[in-house]
């Protein structure tokens, strides 16, 4: 069966997940195993999730999907603990997280867009321009794969990869909200910081909200004169106005 014809589950909050299961005649109570398996887990395969009974398992594996991305490049640092992981999407774009091990601390830094449309000058995706956002799942099954990967316990999470995760608000909050959940990564909410350029109408919401992660801007200047060169987006949200 082609993708396109799937549902991606990986990605789904537990109340959509709850919705989803009795939508296809299962109960509630399967969502939450679902959760648990995908995000608590870090279990992508259907046929290892032993506890869903082998007829909603066959379900899973025709019609559902449940990973997002696939390793194409590994790169170790020689001279400290980190590593740079390039992954490839469905449909053929790629995206970069790295992992950072430091005095007992493992930092995750996650991309939330393939490219982006803020073309800071010092950035090198910004070079890229804009080609997508990333779904709910390309964005956790980044941390899943680390988190497989790497021995060290993750202790934080910072959206400071590719692209503005501002500009891909909803999925990044919903992504924030499964690594805080108990039942998915069970991350403290002080351990997962999202990072933006400087949306100032998506700061906004964050605060309206009462949000719980931790913000970080970007200012990268301390006047507005060389912010504007080498940040375009301060001539539309300068420093006064953030």
């Amino acid at each position: 069966m082609l993708h396109n014809t799937k549902t991606a589950i990986k990605g789904m909050s537990l109340p959509e997940l709850q919705s989803w299961c009795r939508s296809v005649g299962e109960t509630s109570f399967r969502g939450i195993q679902l959760y648990e398996w995908m995000y608590k887990k870090g279990v992508s395969n259907p046929e290892k999730m032993s506890n869903i009974s082998q007829k909603f398992r066959d379900y899973l594996v025709s019609n559902t999907i449940t990973s997002t991305i696939q390793l194409e490049l590994k790169t170790k640092s020689n001279l400290e603990e980190t590593i740079k992981y390039l992954f490839r999407l469905d449909d053929g774009n790629f995206i970069e997280t790295v992992s950072m091990v430091h005095e007992g601390r493992h930092t995750v830094c996650i991309s939330s867009q393939v490219g982006c449309s803020v073309d800071c000058d010092f950035c090198a995706t910004g070079k890229m321009g804009f080609l997508r956002n990333l779904s709910g799942g390309e964005i956790v099954d980044q941390l899943i794969y680390v988190r497989n990967d790497v021995d060290v316990p993750i202790t934080n999470v910072v959206f400071m990869g590719m692209g503005e995760p501002f500009l891909n608000y909803d999925r990044v909050i919903k992504s924030a909200d499964i690594f805080h959940n108990p039942r998915g990564f069970n991350l403290g909410k002080h351990r997962i910081t999202i990072s933006t350029a400087g949306i100032l109408p998506k700061i906004k919401q964050f605060i309206d909200e009462e949000q719980k992660y931790k913000l970080a801007i970007s200012l990268n200047a301390s006047n507005n004169s060389t912010r504007d060169k080498i940040m375009p987006i301060n001539k539309k949200w300068n420093i006064q106005k953030i």
